[in-house]
């Protein structure tokens, strides 16, 4: 079954970590997720801290609306009451999470996030959620699917074109934007193939 994901805020922040799930969700790897909320939060941090133009970010988070099957998540913040113990400014994730979760009809859904503490495990089991880091869930699917994983991170290479990127050099960037398992394993596994 294609694990359903809500992307978190700070999954979608970097940018190649960003590419690497859209091109798995565009692949039929995952099924992604997300709210005009979280796209706010990424988009505005990238302005803010890369000072790249709110146009360009625009066109982004319209690409990655028209790339994915019904990804935009809307009409969730009623399950905001859900997560009382989860930290209040992560409440939407959770609750757009559920909403992803009635909508696809599949056990569990999970929230990619670097901010794990911010979740309360107990809570999110209650309701069918999970939350799992970006490098982690990446080891686990590139172990459950690893041709379409692989592939992902072919296209996602390839369609680095100024500059350039060779194998080694798009894994290292994963690295160090903390894809750090993840990037040693899939490094490995292209280069064998």
């Amino acid at each position: 079954m294609t694990p359903v994901v809500v992307l978190d805020a700070c999954v979608l922040y970097p940018a190649a970590q960003r590419d690497l799930f859209m091109w798995l969700a565009a692949g039929g790897a995952i099924r992604a997720h997300w709210t005009n909320e979280i796209h706010d939060e990424w988009m505005r941090n990238v302005e803010r801290d890369y000072g790249v133009a709110r146009g360009v970010l625009k066109r982004v988070r319209k690409l990655m609306d028209q790339a994915t099957d019904n990804a935009l998540i809307g009409r969730y913040h009623q399950h905001e009451s859900l997560f009382s113990k989860t930290d209040a400014k992560d409440r939407h994730v959770a609750a757009a999470a559920v909403a992803a979760r009635k909508r696809s009809g599949c056990d569990i859904v999970t929230i990619i996030t670097w901010n794990l503490n911010d979740f309360d495990r107990n809570e999110l089991a209650e309701v069918g959620l999970a939350a799992e880091t970006p490098d982690a869930f990446l080891c686990r699917l590139l172990v459950d699917s690893p041709e379409e994983v692989i592939a992902a991170f072919l296209r996602m290479r390839e369609n680095l074109r100024n500059p350039p990127k060779t194998t080694r050099e798009c894994a290292q960037t994963l690295a160090a934007q903390g894809l750090t398992k993840f990037s040693g394993l899939i490094s490995a596994k292209v280069e064998c193939s």
